[in-house]
């Protein structure tokens, strides 16, 4: 059966996700807090599949509204136990009708997910390398002959960190670049989000100001951390900031105790790529990002 999720189901849908997606770190609070946070003009909807009582499937879709071409996204996960029964094409109808107005809808697919997506109308446009490591294995010596200053993002406060964010990620490689960033949504989908810690997450500091940041979401029971975003101010690339801030977030987590770290980036991101490869990253998969394009609707 198929129906509109409630907020009582978030609990069975954060494991549903956490099944399918193991690689994304993410807490229980932070899927809530992701679905509860975003704006009217996101116009967002979620459906759940059950089966005998079980919550076996998630559906959502949203109008990416950072972004000023209105396209859509959807997501679908459903068990792997529970696959080839219709049920993740009866979540994608739903997500599919909600968006019709949408001009294009993306999506994001593992590898299992690919001829489903490709199926139903999909275009592969991106592909995001996932590589991790176990901080405790990288060496961060490098830290202590840093001349620039290194500040935790709590200690930078949110609208320095904004002002960092909402520039450098206008050309990190995506499909559609969020040109609508609004500090105080801003403030409220990330800043607020239960999954990041702020403690973990650093900046390098120029002038007194940040230039340079590192987001850490973090999964303390597991003994997990992921780097979300590491970002740049453009003027200033190419000296060493990205990995000086991605070598703070090592050295933090690596005396928490967390014994892994994720990160993604997309496959034509040769300077971040290149940072990873010299703190020791390893490949550790890829998430596909699809478009469907208003043909493909109608068909």
């Amino acid at each position: 059966m198929i129906r509109e999720a409630v907020p009582a189901d978030y609990a069975a849908a954060f494991r549903v996700v956490s099944e399918v997606i193991p690689e994304f770190v993410q807490t229980e609070a932070g899927f809530r807090h992701r679905q509860e946070v975003l704006p009217p003009e996101a116009r967002r909807r979620a459906w759940v599949a059950e089966e005998d009582g079980e919550l076996v499937g998630w559906g959502r879709a949203f109008v990416r509204y950072e972004e000023s071409g209105g396209s859509g996204q959807v997501g679908i996960s459903v068990l792997p136990s529970r696959r080839e029964r219709g049920i993740g094409s009866a979540l994608l109808e739903q997500a599919l009708e909600h968006l019709a107005d949408a001009p294009r809808v993306y999506t994001v697919a593992r590898a299992e997910g690919r001829s489903f997506a490709e199926q139903r109308g999909f275009r592969l446009t991106h592909t995001g390398l996932i590589s991790a490591v176990d901080p405790r294995t990288v060496d961060t010596t490098e830290l202590d002959r840093a001349t620039v200053e290194l500040r935790t993002l709590a200690e930078v406060g949110p609208e320095e960190v904004f002002a960092v964010d909402s520039v450098a990620a206008l050309d990190v490689p995506a499909d559609e670049p969020p040109d609508r960033m609004e500090f105080e949504r801003w403030r409220q989908t990330t800043w607020e989000s239960p999954d990041f810690d702020f403690e973990a997450s650093y900046a390098a500091c120029v002038g007194g100001r940040a230039v340079a940041i590192s987001y850490t979401a973090l999964d303390p029971p597991r003994a997990r951390a992921a780097n979300a975003f590491t970002g740049v101010l453009p003027e200033l690339r190419g000296r060493g900031l990205a990995r000086l801030v991605k070598l703070a977030v090592i050295r933090h987590l690596a005396a928490a105790g967390v014994s892994f770290l994720v990160t993604e980036n997309d496959r034509t991101n040769a300077p971040m790529l290149a940072v990873n490869t010299r703190l020791g990253f390893q490949p550790h998969g890829a998430h596909y990002n699809y478009v469907r394009e208003p043909d493909a609707l109608r068909g």
